[in-house]
């Protein structure tokens, strides 16, 4: 009977010792050292209206696509120029089949259309000069560096 009634005095004195420290949120805390903020919805203010003394002026489509090509310099790889759509599509395929973005670029000319196989297009034309490199070396092809489009 006494070493019952010690057992249950030792291991109520544990409970009384390590519950409130376990269940305190340290714990917690410790995994969250910061506090974290969130702040106040912002306001937006309403944008004044705007009277209009004279009608805009309408833009053409050429226009914006000057002005957006003025702002980008992309470049391809011209692989091949051909008087026969079959055989730029040909050659498109097959560099397709090589894992190559390879497109066809029709240009009108007043002896009939000619077809442009060209690969890419790339942002950084030094990216398009190892892509030279690498088809004149592999392929034997040998490309030309162009604007795009």
């Amino acid at each position: 009977m006494k070493q019952r009634l010690l057992g249950a005095i030792i291991l109520a004195a544990l409970l009384v010792i390590l519950v409130p420290e376990w269940l305190d949120g340290a714990g917690h805390k410790s995994r969250y050292p910061e506090q974290i903020i969130i702040p106040d919805e912002p306001v937006f203010r309403p944008i004044p209206q705007v009277k209009e003394t004279s009608p805009p002026q309408p833009v053409s489509a050429k226009e914006i696509v000057e002005s957006s090509n003025a702002a980008i310099n992309a470049w391809a790889l011209q692989a091949g120029s051909f008087s026969e759509q079959a055989n730029a599509q040909m050659m498109r395929d097959q560099l397709r089949a090589k894992g190559y973005p390879a497109y066809i670029d029709e240009q009108k000319t007043a002896d009939g259309n000619i077809y442009r196989v060209r690969i890419g297009p790339e942002l950084d034309r030094e990216r398009v000069e190892k892509l030279k490199s690498k088809l004149e070396s592999e392929d034997k092809i040998a490309g030309m560096v162009v604007k795009h489009p």
